[in-house]
Formats: C-alpha cells, structure tokens, sequence
C-alpha cells in the first residue's frame, strides 16, 4: 500500500467541514526517502523469506530460555542464596530477552517474513513457535500493527497513541539512575495498554501458563524434582509478565520520534548500540529505519541492508537518524563530531 496516498474520507458536508479543519498531522506521513536505481535489485532480493531460518531461530530462544529456568531452577534449590539468587535475577533478564526474542519473531509472521508465499504456513509456524509461548495472538497484533504502518503518525497510529499517552520521547536518558526512573513511572500503564492494543484475553493468558507448566515446569521436575519444577515455572512466568513488558517499553521507545519531523524517514530511528543490539532488539530489530522502508524484508537481512545503504548511498548515510547508546538521544548521521 502507497501510504502516500492516503487520506481521511469525509462523509456529507459535515464531514467536508470536520476534514478541512482537521490538521496535517492526520495524513500518514510520507516515506521521505528515494531509494536509488541502481540498489532496487538488492532490495528486490532481500526480500526473500527462509523459513528454515527463522524457525531455527525461534527454537534456538525458546530452547536456550527452558534451560536457563532449569538451570536457575536446581541452583536454587541446590546452592547457597548468595549464588543462586543473584544467578535467578540474571536468568530472568536473559529468559525474557529470549521472550523479547521471539515476540519480533511474531512481528516478522505478522508481516508474513517466515514464508510469504506460504501465507497459511507462515501464520501456524509464527504462532507455533513463537506467539503460543509469548502469549501473543497473531491476527490482533498484525490489525494493530499494519495500522501502525498505514497510518504513521495519524491518531490512528497505535504507536503514536502509546507514545503520546506515556510521553516516551521525554524519558530522561541523562543517566541510568534518571532511565529507570523514568520507565518504572510509567511500566504499569504501558503494559495495561500494551494488552489492551494487541487484545490479549484469557486464552492467550492460559496458553502462557500451559506452557510454562509443560514445557519448563515438568521437565525440570523429572530432572531435579518437584520444588524444582515449581520455581522453574515461577521463573518463567516472572519473566514473562515483570521482566519482558520493561524491555519492550525500552525497545518501543526507541524506535520513533515522531514530534519534530513529518516523514517516516526521520521519525524512526536505527539503534545499533550493543546493549540494543544484544538485550533490546533482538533479531536485528534496532534496524527499524530499514523495517519502515520496507516492511516485507525479514530479519536476517535488515543489517546487511543496511550497511549496503551506509555504503552506497550517501544521502541514507548522511540522515539516518541513529543512537549508538542506550542513554542518548538519537541524531542524524550528518550532525555526528
């Protein structure tokens, strides 16, 4: 869709009087960006989905996640507090950086980036592997999420909403101590939101807990018994629903500036700092310039993407809009020392 194009329909004449006095801001903005000739064969061919990959992929978090609970699980019921407390606290973050993981791997499914040309495929896999053990629901996020693509920096733009509700663009990335602050503030009715956008309801909530009981909470009891098997699915499930909600907060926050530009170009920005690149956005999310660019280009091609356009094309590199840090303020490549 040339999101270009669209506008708000009015109705009678009322509606004709409501659309003439209703501001810019309500078209979607436009793309901001011209891609040069000589690269639209490299952008044709990254778009190219891997199946086989991504569910490796989406194995690999779900996997690594289990294990961590297991692993964290027996140490807490086989060694002193002073290690095994500490160790949980670090499994925790790492279980729901996984989970963080594999809810942008229900992002690609939304866009059909597991198998595109498979479209029924594409959404049993992306739901199988990586929205049943998040809890997401696949059809809600993608109606959520396409709007937010349609209709960028509209009212309409559930994104734009959160931002505007929560006042991201002002968390104060002075300090860590001043960061924290800031998202604690506001984690609560993020989340309440959150849920509220991608309707989550009872079913996704027990898939959530049926997971956590069949697949980290049993086999660790089989393993290194019963009062194991309990912590291991209190651990996921504290992953789950206290951990995971601050990282996507911090990774949507991240992801736009939408107060004092007009184009999706410069709203969004790249963050390709290691702690992003690591804890934040897995699966080469921090690439969210590209993503906006090009929605239909998977996860395992936005970088090499990317570096192909800070190399050859001058005007992508000189405005890009990055932040190589988690506590800094995101600008444009030009306006660097």
């Amino acid at each position: 869709m040339n999101t270009d194009s669209i506008s708000p329909a009015p109705s009678a004449a009322d509606g004709r009087a409501e659309a003439a006095a209703r501001p810019a801001a309500e078209k979607p903005y436009r793309k901001g960006y011209r891609l040069p000739p000589e690269l639209r064969g490299d952008i044709a061919a990254a778009h190219r989905t891997r199946p086989v990959l991504t569910v490796a992929c989406a194995l690999t978090d779900a996997v690594t996640a289990l294990a961590t609970a297991a692993v964290c699980a027996w140490l807490l019921t086989a060694a002193h507090p002073l290690l095994s407390v500490p160790a949980a606290l670090v499994g925790c973050l790492f279980i729901a950086r996984q989970l963080r993981a594999l809810e942008n791997l229900t992002h690609e499914a939304s866009h059909y980036n597991w198998a595109r040309h498979h479209r029924g495929w594409n959404d049993v896999l992306g739901w199988l592997f990586s929205g049943l053990p998040t809890g997401g629901r696949l059809s809600a996020y993608r109606e959520s999420h396409l709007r937010h693509h349609g209709r960028f920096g509209t009212s309409e733009d559930p994104d734009r909403r959160r931002y505007a509700e929560l006042d991201l663009e002002a968390l104060r990335r002075t300090s860590p101590r001043a960061f924290v602050s800031s998202v604690a503030v506001r984690i609560t009715r993020y989340q309440i939101g959150w849920l509220r956008e991608v309707k989550t309801d009872l079913l996704a909530t027990a898939g959530v807990l049926l997971w956590s009981v069949l697949c980290a909470a049993l086999p660790t009891a089989l393993l290194a018994g019963p009062g194991a098997g309990v912590l291991a699915g209190v651990l996921w499930l504290a992953s789950a629903f206290v951990v995971l909600p601050v990282l996507r907060l911090v990774a949507e926050s991240d992801e736009h500036v939408y107060s004092d530009c007009d184009t999706v170009f410069d709203a969004t920005i790249t963050n390709v700092g290691l702690v992003q690149r690591v804890l934040i956005h897995p699966h080469a999310d921090g690439y969210h310039t590209v993503h906006h660019l090009w929605p239909g280009i998977p996860h395992h091609s936005l970088r090499r993407v990317h570096t192909t356009l800070m190399a050859q094309d001058p005007d992508y590199a000189r405005r890009i809009r990055m932040r190589r840090r988690l506590l800094e303020n995101p600008r444009a490549v030009s306006s660097s020392s």
